[in-house]
């Protein structure tokens, strides 16, 4: 095996340590799959130790930008962002800042379009009863520079998954593929023009009738 082979497989196994979970995201103190898999990244590089630093302190600003955002799912982009920083084999620098700042771009695009998740669960969802449950799968959407660490089906359908992941997510049935991110929209739009509806303030109205849980 040759030297850059094993550098390759040395940080596929090193980030692997975290797989189930993602990558830890904090900076006190830094990972070792941090620490580790840029090491790793600086031997090959021309400039070991500046390429090492880079790394090290875009993983700081990564985790200052983290620490502050407050949207759920932003924060799952994010940890995308990073499992694919060190899962991946594209410079760890580069992906931390221009991969972030496009994945949180791409988010913010899908998430203007999106009607409200439970809307997504009645319809999908019920598409899918229709077409023999047990034999489909139910794949969410992906993009450039994100990688999740979890099974999609480890959060909660659709309310967990983030707003790429339902725009570009897919129903397989066999070998056909019914988009839902482009089904449910077509669907509801149809429905909004003909009976003159929003349901954005349906959805509104409808979660102002739910009774509040006080804190226990």
């Amino acid at each position: 095996m040759s030297e850059d082979a094993k550098s390759t497989e040395d940080m596929i196994d090193n980030s692997g340590k975290t797989s189930n979970e993602g990558i830890p995201i904090t900076d006190d103190p830094i990972p070792e799959a941090v620490t580790g898999g840029a090491k790793l990244q600086a031997d090959d590089a021309p400039d070991p130790e500046g390429n090492y630093a880079g790394s090290i302190r875009a993983w700081r600003t990564y985790c200052d930008q983290y620490r502050q955002t407050k949207s759920k799912r932003h924060r799952i982009v994010m940890q995308q962002v990073a499992n694919c920083a060190f899962y991946g084999e594209m410079d760890i620098a580069y992906v931390l800042t221009v991969g972030l700042a496009e994945a949180l771009r791409a988010e913010r695009a899908a998430q203007r379009g999106l009607y409200p998740d439970a809307l997504y669960s009645i319809v999908a969802d019920g598409i899918a009863r229709g077409l023999q449950w047990r034999k489909i799968n139910i794949k969410a959407g992906g993009s450039h520079y994100r990688r999740s660490a979890e099974a999609e089906a480890s959060r909660d359908r659709y309310d967990g998954w983030t707003a790429t992941e339902m725009v570009g997510a897919t129903i397989e049935i066999g070998k056909h593929s019914l988009e839902v991110g482009l089904t449910v929209p077509q669907i509801l739009k149809a429905l909004e023009e003909r009976y003159d509806i929003d349901f954005k303030e349906l959805e509104k109205k409808w979660k102002q009738k739910q009774p509040r849980h006080s804190a226990a």
